[in-house]
């Protein structure tokens, strides 16, 4: 299990990322689309709050809708994060061109989609932004 989310600059392009997932054995078990709050944001980059660059990504992440995926497949986490590709663009442009975030992000920051790197990483991200209660009832939506 892991969770992917794509970030503003990434949802005009939400269908095509999604296709790309599933065309890679991943299955969609919980999904959402919402406008995060800096209170989940914050949440979200406990660890970046003292960077200079946090107040930036706060707006960036606020700045419109979200979608928040926890997916399934095996080997999940590494998997993820090797099929989006590195967090600057341009790098990823250069090393995995068929990559997400080579063919979406724009930027360092504006990378089109976020993937957990780990399993405690994931179960905080999905509780970050699915409630227990919330996540119960979407148990039954399957999106295989």
């Amino acid at each position: 299990m892991t969770v992917a989310i794509i970030k503003p600059d990434g949802m005009p392009h939400q269908q095509d990322i999604i296709s790309q997932l599933q065309g890679h054995g991943f299955s969609i078990k919980y999904d959402k689309t919402l406008n995060a709050t800096t209170d989940q944001i914050k949440e979200w980059y406990f660890d970046k709050q003292d960077a200079s660059y946090y107040p930036e990504l706060e707006r960036y992440l606020t700045r419109s809708e979200i979608r928040v995926m926890q997916l399934w497949r095996i080997e999940a986490i590494p998997y993820l994060r090797q099929f989006i590709g590195p967090t600057n663009p341009d790098t990823a442009r250069q090393l995995y061109p068929k990559s997400i975030r080579a063919l979406y992000g724009t930027n360092v920051q504006e990378n089109a989609i976020h993937a957990s790197d780990s399993e405690e990483s994931a179960e905080r991200e999905f509780n970050i932004f699915f409630q227990r209660q919330e996540a119960a009832a979407l148990n039954t939506r399957r999106f295989d």
